[in-house]
């Protein structure tokens, strides 16, 4: 997707235009993104980014704080590490069988627990 923000994983999203009269068209409402040149501390290289207005703004107040005193736990809150990546994960689906397995395995495992303690 083009326009994506790499920090937040912000994106174009689709709505309603509503006039006085109520009738619905279709819009869409798209990531107030910028082009920003960051220096990624890894690689030691200054990379091009779309970055959002938001994204721009918390690092700026990251920046102010200090990068050492930030809890990437706390920060990252609500931030995709990696656009597209987001609350819609795809959970693996297993067979009758490999599900049978499973069970199987869970229950050799008791067993062994069991005959151990």
């Amino acid at each position: 997707m083009a326009r994506v923000c790499q920090l937040t994983g912000k994106k174009t999203t689709a709505g309603n235009n509503r006039p006085f009269s109520m009738k619905a068209t279709k819009r869409t409402f798209r990531p107030n993104l910028f082009v920003k040149k960051m220096f990624n501390p890894e690689t030691g290289r200054v990379e091009k980014m779309k970055l959002s207005a938001k994204a721009i703004r918390t690092l700026k107040k990251w920046a102010a704080q200090g990068a050492a005193k930030v809890d990437p736990a706390k920060a990252t809150k609500g931030v995709a590490h990696k656009a597209g990546e987001g609350k819609h994960v795809k959970k693996e689906k297993l067979t009758p069988k490999q599900k049978k397995e499973l069970e199987a395995t869970k229950a050799e495992e008791a067993k062994a627990a069991g005959e151990s303690a």
